[in-house]
């Protein structure tokens, strides 16, 4: 395989902590081929996520990062052009939105919804108040929770059905395993999807995202998923390991991604 696609919450870390073995694995799988790292969680621009990775010991650089909030914002100049923008979310979201030539507006063509730790009442009142007045409703991703070193927390997906609610309107969601988020990877990447790997912690974002776009998968069991909720689930990745090491101990062991588990 020429790309291996990383989710980062669950398969490199859990909140700040890196799991165990996996800063040195990613290094080695960098040898092998490229590596990208894919996340949902849009609180972090992606040149804060390639800083903090490096800090932690990772080779990386933000070219090396997508975001959803990074896919968001893209996905908006491409089909809309610069456009007035009010966002749920985090400096990262905001980051990736005025780089990609968005205005930050409380008057906006688009409500775009991600993570936001410090949602209040009237960040709420705001969008809605533009979606009812014609604006284009974006969330980022919908995961309904988050893994951090304490434990799950509320995700996007909390916030963006809180706002779904209030509207009556669905939103068109961005990221894993939407779609857009993928595009834009196969656009970064230059290769075929024969050609790459999801590697993720989740079964309805990353496993999922993985196989509607053709790529072999690879779930750790590091993150959201057990053995118990894989075998309840009809999605089924091609390989399954216990972390991010596990896999490449096996493809340094001459193994490959074939087959179901």
């Amino acid at each position: 395989m020429k790309a291996y696609i990383l989710d980062l919450d669950g398969v490199i870390h859990r909140g700040s902590n890196p799991i165990d073995g996996a800063v040195d694995a990613v290094n080695r799988l960098r040898d092998r081929a490229k590596v990208l790292f894919l996340t949902n969680n849009s609180t972090m621009s992606r040149r804060v996520v390639a800083a903090r990775l490096e800090a932690a010991g990772i080779r990386c650089g933000g070219g090396d990062v997508i975001t959803a909030g990074y896919a968001a914002a893209v996905y908006i100049r491409k089909r809309y052009g610069a456009s007035t923008v009010y966002p749920i979310g985090e400096a990262g979201l905001i980051e990736e939105l005025e780089l990609q030539g968005h205005a930050i507006s409380e008057d906006s063509e688009f409500v775009v919804v991600g993570l936001d730790r410090d949602l209040s009442y009237e960040k709420l009142r705001i969008g809605l108040r533009n979606i009812a007045d014609g604006a284009k409703f974006i969330a980022t991703n919908t995961d309904p929770v988050l893994p951090t070193e304490d434990g799950f927390v509320p995700g996007a997906g909390a916030i963006v059905c809180a706002l779904e609610t209030a509207s009556g309107q669905s939103p068109l969601v961005i990221g894993k395993p939407n779609q857009p988020i993928m595009d834009i990877v196969l656009d970064h990447l230059g290769l075929d999807v024969s050609e790459c790997v999801v590697v993720g912690d989740r079964l309805d974002t990353d496993i999922l995202a993985g196989i509607r776009c053709g790529m072999k998968t690879v779930l750790v069991l590091t993150g959201v998923e057990t053995r118990e909720s894989l075998e309840r689930s009809d999605i089924k990745p091609d390989c399954v390991v216990g972390s991010i090491t596990e896999l490449l101990v096996a493809l340094e062991g001459g193994a490959r991604i074939t087959g179901k588990p």
